[in-house]
């Protein structure tokens, strides 16, 4: 077992946004893939947990983004757990290449009863969690937002699709980003750059239901919020370069 997981990555045509560079959404499934390889390797893997009617799902996320590597670009990413509680993990990453630092990111993780949609301990599961944590990560956490109170500049109505839903049956992590990102003009995009993002994953969102996606905006700090019924299930906050 590792506790530093590193892996290879190329930046595949259809990882890419308009520009012609990664997009948001696509690192965000590159940190997922090597999260997902890491756990394995550290008996942690989502396979042993659905045989006991369990699953990873993950709460919060927070990027931030020194620059985007361009199509058939190398890189690698790095990852590790910097913490845990009884009921939550934290796992940290860095995107580089041989240029330096491409992204730094830092989330956190709960284990869900698949029958009850409910977490339980992971601690009991996972007793030697202390053995492959590195604790003195510096890396600044994601922040559990509030609801904003910039005036709304974006609205659209959305229903899950078949497409949306990932392995655990529910709207899948990245979507949630792609739905937010869809609230800007592509004119507004192409002259700003996102330099950070906090995530909170607040409620699962389930195939066939429909979604509020709205968007406030305070200058260039953008609050997003996904309600379902008036309730919030989804809050991220993009501050632009």
């Amino acid at each position: 077992m590792e506790k530093i997981f590193t892996q290879d990555y190329c930046v595949r045509h259809n990882e890419t946004d308009y520009s012609g560079k990664l997009s948001l959404p696509a690192l965000g499934d590159c940190l997922l893939d090597v999260a997902g390889h890491h756990a394995i390797d550290i008996k942690f893997g989502i396979d042993s947990l659905q045989h006991q009617g369990l699953t990873w799902v993950i709460s919060g996320m927070k990027f931030n983004i020194y620059r985007m590597p361009a199509i058939n670009s190398l890189f690698k990413i790095k990852t590790y757990v910097s913490g845990f509680s009884r009921i939550a993990t934290q796992r940290d990453f860095m995107a580089y290449d041989d240029n330096g630092k491409i992204a730094e990111a830092s989330s956190e993780w709960l284990v869900l009863n698949m029958e009850k949609r409910r977490p339980v301990f992971i601690s009991d599961l996972f007793p030697q969690l202390g053995d492959v944590c590195i604790t003195d990560s510096p890396l600044p956490k994601y922040k559990h937002l509030r609801t904003f109170d910039a005036p709304v500049s974006a609205q659209e109505i959305r229903r899950v699709a078949y497409s949306d839903i990932d392995i655990n049956r529910h709207l899948y992590s990245m979507r949630y980003l792609q739905m937010a990102l869809d609230t800007f003009d592509i004119e507004y995009i192409a002259n700003h750059t996102i330099s950070s993002v906090d995530v909170n994953f607040i409620s699962e969102v389930l195939y066939g239901q429909t979604v509020d996606v709205v968007r406030h905006s305070d200058g260039d700090v953008h609050g997003m919020e996904m309600l379902r019924d008036g309730s919030a299930v989804f809050r991220a906050e993009f501050r632009m370069g």
